[in-house]
């Protein structure tokens, strides 16, 4: 068993390295199809393939391969669906583990969206984009129910990690052979890099999940050897300078809210002497001018305020305003942006807004309310509440039954804290229309919370109640 798990770790490597490779090449997309094929044919093991296919999804599906996205997403979808179909007559009913209150929240999604695409202005296109969204929720079903029936808990965290890893290798890389420096004078400010990712945001969305995970799996395997638990601090510092290289404000603001909530339900008495360390470090950093000056331009302190979201919330709640009740349709935001353009057209300031509105209105709740509507803006208050009653309801199970499980449990949680702080500065990452590299990361950590409450029996529940 361990030499089979051992051979299976190091075609994971080896593989990843692969992808890392292949990604600079123009045959790698038809070396990688052949490879997987290879790897189905001569293994076949599920819990091998299906963490493989999350780290394809999230590594290969970037906006570096544009132009092949559809094809790779193609391949993977119809790859799960085989394995789906092939595993599903003799197995239990999974779906019936699934929380009903999580269902309800899918089909008011569904509906909210499918009503505001009916009135909306396009409604071929915006249903279309429904029909993306619900596709996306049958994938996650599916990575649900491989979870269940294979135990991939672990192997659903590592993929996640080798993901980090590979994306974090590229931005290195990038930065040392294109002599990329880290600060740019015509700018005034830090350069942001995202690797295989355009946008440096995306990146920094991925570690506000992959960085908790870690953590939990530090927690949760303390009792590993020392090499490995050596091997998972160093890779904790390596993403961490990772974050620092993509410079995504909310995303550090994420990981801060993340960091606190775990140490607040982990080791509360040790946060009273973090505030006093962070208080100390403020007040020296506001006593070293110089110091003072380099943080300012990296968090870029004088654009908080005065910047492109400003406009774009703006429009947003124009848009909110003439659209109360059903909105405009599924992605059709940035075409009814210059509707509603608070700046001269033309403008550089209207420029950074056409350039920006790929991250629709910047605020996850706006952008729902414009796009689908008061059902809509409902949906995304209710899915923070479903993520933090399972959250709390696993807290407490755990807390006295294992501790392992409930520090992991912990930093599963911390990442819907997180990200319901980054929510307010940006959209993507929750529900952005069935975007798979943004949203795949949190709904992964989602169901292996949901994994953790199905571990522990109803019977288990009712008493500890």
């Amino acid at each position: 068993m361990k030499l089979k798990l051992s051979i299976n770790n190091s075609i994971s490597a080896l593989f990843s390295v692969a992808i890392l490779v292949l990604t600079y090449y123009s045959l790698a997309f038809y070396a990688l199809a052949v490879l997987l094929l290879i790897i189905i044919l001569y293994l076949g093991k599920e819990k091998f393939i299906i963490p493989l296919i999350i780290i394809v999804f999230l590594v290969l599906v970037s906006d570096f391969t544009e132009s092949y996205r559809n094809y790779i997403n193609g391949f993977l979808i119809l790859l799960l669906c085989y394995f789906f179909a092939k595993n599903y007559k003799n197995s239990s009913n999974i779906f019936g583990l699934i929380p009903k209150e999580i269902i309800y929240f899918i089909m008011i999604t569904f509906f909210s969206m499918l009503i505001s695409s009916v009135f909306s202005k396009d409604i071929s296109y915006t249903l279309l984009i429904t029909s993306r969204q619900m596709l996306f929720f049958v994938l996650v079903y599916i990575f649900f129910f491989f979870l269940h029936e294979k135990n991939l808990m672990i192997h659903y965290i590592n993929s996640l990690l080798i993901v980090g890893l590979i994306l974090g290798i590229v931005i290195l890389f990038e930065v040392s052979t294109k002599g990329i420096i880290a600060f740019s004078i015509q700018n005034n400010a830090f350069n942001q890099f995202g690797g295989l990712y355009s946008n440096p945001n995306a990146l920094g969305l991925l570690l506000t999940v992959i960085i908790p995970l870690l953590l939990g799996k530090i927690f949760f395997n303390q009792k590993e050897k020392v090499i490995f638990q050596r091997l998972y601090y160093t890779l904790l510092a390596f993403f961490f300078i990772i974050l620092f290289l993509t410079n995504s404000r909310a995303s550090i603001g994420a990981v801060i809210i993340s960091i606190t909530y775990i140490t607040w339900k982990i080791k509360p008495k040790v946060l009273k002497y973090i505030a006093v360390i962070f208080v100390v470090l403020v007040l020296i950093v506001v006593s070293l001018p110089v110091m003072s000056n380099y943080l300012s331009i990296y968090f870029r302190v004088e654009r908080i305020f005065e910047n492109t979201r400003t406009y774009i919330w703006d429009m947003s709640f124009e848009i909110i305003q003439n659209n109360l009740w059903v909105g405009v349709g599924p992605e059709l935001f940035g075409s009814h942006i210059f509707k509603h353009l608070p700046v001269m057209l033309g403008s550089f300031e209207a420029h950074q807004i056409w350039w920006a509105k790929s991250g629709t209105s910047h605020n996850f709740f706006l952008f729902k309310f414009a796009e689908t509507g008061l059902l809509g803006f409902f949906s995304s208050i209710w899915l923070f509440v479903l993520f933090f009653k399972t959250a709390f309801t696993i807290e407490r199970i755990t807390r006295k039954i294992d501790s392992n499980y409930f520090k992991l449990t912990v930093c599963i949680s911390s990442i819907g804290a997180g990200l319901l702080g980054r929510s307010f500065l940006e959209s993507t990452g929750l529900i952005s229309n069935g975007w798979i590299t943004r949203d795949l990361p949190f709904w992964i950590a989602f169901i292996i919370l949901i994994q953790i409450y199905t571990k522990f029996s109803i019977n288990e529940i009712n008493l500890l109640k």
